[in-house]
């Protein structure tokens, strides 16, 4: 692949994506800026929900992440790009270890780019059928 600062935002934003799912913590920590600003959408009751500042809160966030969700599945359908701006829609399936519910919604991740880096992250997804999913029968 090209040199980070030649990538599109599109491109950028995915490479972030690979390595998240490759489970290299730091590996995807470089794909951040060092003030990122990550924002998931949703009831506040759900552990991964929440706006975080930094990488030093995203670190954290990816430790709890694999407490509460195992990935079945992530697609990204498309991406759609103006300048420093990104926006991924696709489909992802998670199992929510806590209830052992499986979890399916479409997604929207609206991402920024700097300097070869993702500085913003605001994904949305059908937050009231995750807040379920966590919710014992």
């Amino acid at each position: 692949m090209t040199d980070k600062k030649e990538r599109t935002a599109g491109q950028v934003v995915q490479h972030y994506l690979d390595t998240f799912f490759r489970k290299d913590v730091d590996k995807t920590l470089d794909c951040l800026t060092d003030d990122v600003v990550w924002k998931v959408q949703g009831a506040a009751d759900v552990p991964t929900i929440g706006i975080r500042h930094g990488k030093d809160e995203i670190r954290a966030w990816m430790a709890r992440f694999p407490d509460h969700f195992e990935p079945l599945d992530f697609h990204v359908e498309r991406i759609l790009e103006n300048g420093d701006t990104a926006v991924l829609t696709g489909h992802f399936r998670h199992r929510i270890l806590s209830t052992g519910k499986t979890f399916a919604s479409d997604f929207a991740a609206i991402c920024s780019v700097r300097d070869g880096k993702v500085s913003a992250y605001n994904f949305i997804e059908d937050s009231y059928g995750l807040w379920k999913a966590f919710q014992p029968d």
